[in-house]
């Protein structure tokens, strides 16, 4: 009796596992296999992809760059619709390795702490790191 309940719990967890496991699915990397759109971050069913063919260098004046592009959003649940577009400038010191996100309303600079919690980086932090990748061809922030 032992052996048949621990042999159901054993099944039960295999079957748990499984169809955990086919549940998930990553987000993909490229919208619609456009390799100009670039997944840079993906949370609950949404994922937001850089605009390649949108990146724009605003300033170049190392070790000073400001660096413009869209990111769009899209619903990975709904066949990757993409309900929204945003433009994202970014300032970057390179010798001081900081990095600062515009806000357009105000055009004040916010720092974007590589280390904080993904409710201040998610989106930014990943989308200006593939932007100046994109851009310069080196990473930033190694």
């Amino acid at each position: 009796m032992k052996r048949h309940i621990i042999s159901l719990i054993m099944s039960m967890l295999v079957i748990f596992t499984a169809s955990t496991a086919l549940a998930y699915q990553p987000y993909a990397q490229y919208l619609n296999g456009d390799p100009n759109f670039k997944l840079c971050d993906g949370h609950m069913g949404t994922a937001w992809y850089v605009d390649l063919s949108s990146l724009n260098v605003n300033l170049y004046d190392p070790p000073t760059y400001i660096i413009g592009v869209n990111v769009l959003a899209a619903d990975a649940d709904n066949n990757y619709a993409v309900s929204n577009i945003t433009t994202y400038r970014f300032q970057y010191n390179y010798t001081q390795q900081t990095l600062y996100v515009e806000n357009p309303n105000t055009g004040s600079w916010r720092y974007i702490d590589p280390n904080d919690c993904w409710a201040e980086t998610g989106i930014v932090l990943p989308a200006a790191k593939i932007a100046f990748y994109q851009a310069y061809g080196i990473p930033f922030y190694n």
